[in-house]
């Protein structure tokens, strides 16, 4: 009688072990065929964050130009007042800029800033081709736009292409302007992208002396789009509570987080807390990346 009932004892753990292993095995294999899946959705999201970081960073350095070569030439405010600034350590010595009409009060001016076949600045970012500028009145007055469209213009190698119009939406309490893409496309290696944006740039220091637009500071925020040519689409949020610090000063974003959502996926952008340099990070969950922003 002892010796059946050990027997039973020993037999049920038999079944309870197999069970388990048997659980633990099918867990197991339930695990590895969604791991490949999940990691491929995450490594996407992250490497479209990292393509936004660089196109994000190519549209708005054209309004750095646009800015700085328009107070260099008289074509922000009133009076065409000149800004007594050096842009070779910006855009190179070898930048040009050339005005239409130079007779007062005569609007639209068209600008075209020449950087040549390359033109190197001081950060070793390399430009070349044109960038048109046309304004309809002064920078600074309210309502006044200014069209920025590259023209067989490259950074770094990297082809940009569409038009960027920037409307002032300024009023005595502050210098607001929007800025709309609705026609970008890059080649970032072999991979051409579409880009779309509608963002928000509020300056936030250097109000008191426009002239000087080394000084300046600008929030910028807003919505933006990646297309790649299979379909693959990136949405790109920047809240006003995170918005990116650029000064003028400094050739890359140096603070400000930007969300990147692809598919049920996102991971953000981070540029850090105000110190200029061309490092950032992108945070998908426990996975953490490391890029460096290009000149």
């Amino acid at each position: 009688m002892k010796s059946y009932f050990c027997f039973n004892r020993i037999f049920a753990g038999v079944i309870i072990l197999v069970l388990v292993v048997t659980c633990f095995f099918a867990c197991s294999k339930s695990t590895e065929s969604a791991s490949p899946n999940a990691n491929q959705a995450d490594n996407l999201t992250i490497n479209a964050a990292a393509d936004q970081a660089i196109v994000s960073g190519i549209y708005d350095d054209l309004f750095g130009i646009a800015l700085e070569v328009g107070a260099k030439n008289g074509m922000n405010q009133a009076g065409g007042r000149k800004a007594n600034i050096d842009l070779t350590a910006k855009l190179g010595s070898c930048a040009v800029a050339e005005i239409d009409d130079v007779s007062a009060g005569q609007w639209p001016k068209v600008m075209l800033i020449k950087f040549g076949a390359q033109c190197a600045d001081a950060t070793g970012r390399v430009r070349a081709g044109n960038i048109q500028v046309t304004y309809s009145n002064f920078f600074y007055y309210p309502n006044a736009t200014i069209t920025i469209k590259p023209l067989s213009y490259t950074v770094n190698g990297i082809a940009v292409q569409g038009t960027k119009v920037i409307t002032n939406l300024s009023s005595n309490s502050e210098y607001k302007y929007s800025a709309v893409i609705n026609d970008g496309v890059l080649k970032l290696d072999t991979v051409t992208v579409s880009y779309k944006s509608n963002r928000t740039i509020k300056q936030t220091d250097g109000l008191s002396t426009l002239l000087d637009v080394t000084d300046d500071v600008f929030s910028i925020f807003g919505t933006d789009s990646l297309i790649y040519p299979n379909g693959t689409a990136a949405a790109i949020t920047v809240g006003e509570a995170d918005a990116l610090e650029r000064r003028i000063e400094c050739p890359w974003f140096s603070k400000g987080k930007a969300l990147v959502t692809v598919g049920n996926i996102s991971a953000n952008v981070n540029y850090g807390n105000g110190v200029c340099d061309d490092s950032a990070s992108i945070d998908l969950g426990d996975k953490v990346k490391s890029i460096k922003l290009p000149k």
